[in-house]
């Protein structure tokens, strides 16, 4: 069908979880249907004939702060075409803007002391996050209330540089300082990462640094518990280190796709402190 690429790159399998859980929620109606109701959704695709063939992005929205995209079509064997080669664009703008809106509604957060004198990092958290643990190596805050069974935790630590930037040195990096920080409650037990499931790595940059960004599951060494993660490894080559930093979920039993997509909007906001 035309709209299968469409729905194989929106509905794709977010990485980093157990099981499946697609990228997006996918509606698909005719336009005798698209009634108000959907018309006040918050991304929007419309497909539709027009006079040539083309893809353009609205800003005369039907609601605010929508996010909608206009697919014409001169004949209806332009169509796969079209929407295989701008399904990949339409997904990278809708997270865009769903990081948008949740900045916007984010309450104010907080800069962590510990965070700019231990590692020269401007890097702030939602008050709900508390410090669990500062070595001036390795800094652990936590979101752990008391009445619901999650926990969302953001690790930070860094590591000399090597020459070796690459998934191998950076899940083996991971492993080593986890267990030396990250404990179960039973003895003998500690964070480490999962290798049954394969983390999900891919290619990133901030500002002129390059990066690796890992998704995957981690594991209590020795315990019962587990979850997903998603780390941010940046080679820091000014400060001849590799800075990580990561965001960590524990939450048996439900969705994770929203909840470690916030965490890794949180983690991706953090900007190095110039040297002068």
């Amino acid at each position: 069908a035309s709209g299968d690429s469409l729905r194989q790159s929106l509905g794709s399998e977010v990485p980093g979880i157990s099981w499946s859980e697609p990228l997006f929620d996918v509606i698909q109606i005719n336009s005798t249907a698209f009634s108000r109701i959907f018309k006040t959704h918050r991304n929007l695709v419309i497909v539709q004939k027009g006079q040539q063939s083309k893809v353009y992005f609205d800003t005369k929205t039907y609601a605010q702060n929508q996010w909608l995209c206009i697919v014409e079509y001169q004949t209806i064997e332009d169509l796969p075409r079209l929407l295989g080669q701008y399904a990949p664009v339409m997904a990278y703008q809708i997270g865009q803007k769903e990081q948008e809106r949740y900045t916007a509604i984010l309450p104010t957060k907080r800069q962590s002391e510990a965070l700019s004198k231990g590692f020269n990092l401007n890097f702030g958290l939602p008050s709900e996050y508390k410090l669990v643990l500062d070595t001036n190596r390795f800094c652990w805050f936590e979101y752990n209330p008391p009445d619901k069974e999650i926990i969302k935790g953001v690790f930070v630590y860094e590591y000399l540089s090597t020459s070796s930037f690459n998934s191998n040195t950076i899940l083996s990096a991971r492993d080593s300082v986890l267990q030396q920080f990250v404990f179960g409650s039973s003895e003998g037990s500690y964070m480490t990462t999962e290798r049954l499931y394969p983390p999900y790595i891919s290619t990133y940059t901030h500002n002129v640094l390059e990066g690796l960004k890992v998704k995957g599951l981690w594991k209590m060494q020795n315990a019962f518990m587990g979850g997903t993660f998603v780390s941010h490894f940046l080679n820091d080559t000014i400060n001849d280190r590799v800075l990580v930093i990561e965001g960590f979920l524990f939450n048996p039993g439900e969705d994770k796709r929203n909840s470690l997509q916030e965490l890794e909007w949180l983690i991706s906001d953090f900007k190095i402190q110039s040297s002068d």
